[in-house]
């Protein structure tokens, strides 16, 4: 597995950039879905982008330990929302801590596991 420096214009590539273009619209309206989900959160958990069955694209709150496997999906990608995973950085600001992320988001990886 390759790590990159974080930068801004990180962004999906092939298939998995379709799929995300097709179901919500363009990127930044998957960012915008995605971060929103992380935010209303409440309490502590997970975020994370799944696909079902037929390849369809999934976003889910997962409170506490709950994952997606749980109701049959298969995890893509995952933002920590727990408190102790910003808090520092960010104090009450989650959604800043979720924008932050996507800087360093290894795509190529997340493409790999949508692939299979």
């Amino acid at each position: 597995m390759q790590f990159a420096a974080p930068k801004a214009d990180n962004r999906p590539a092939g298939k998995l950039a379709a799929a995300i273009d097709a179901q919500f619209g363009s990127f930044e309206a998957f960012q915008k879905e995605f971060v929103q989900a992380g935010a209303t959160l409440f309490g502590s958990g997970w975020v994370w982008l799944s696909a079902d069955a037929d390849g369809k694209l999934v976003i889910s709150q997962e409170p506490n330990a709950a994952n997606p496997v749980q109701k049959g999906l298969t995890p893509l990608l995952t933002f920590d929302v727990w408190e102790h995973a910003y808090y520092l950085d960010y104090q009450n600001r989650r959604p800043d801590h979720l924008n932050a992320l996507w800087s360093i988001v290894n795509w190529q990886v997340v493409e790999q596991r949508f692939a299979n």
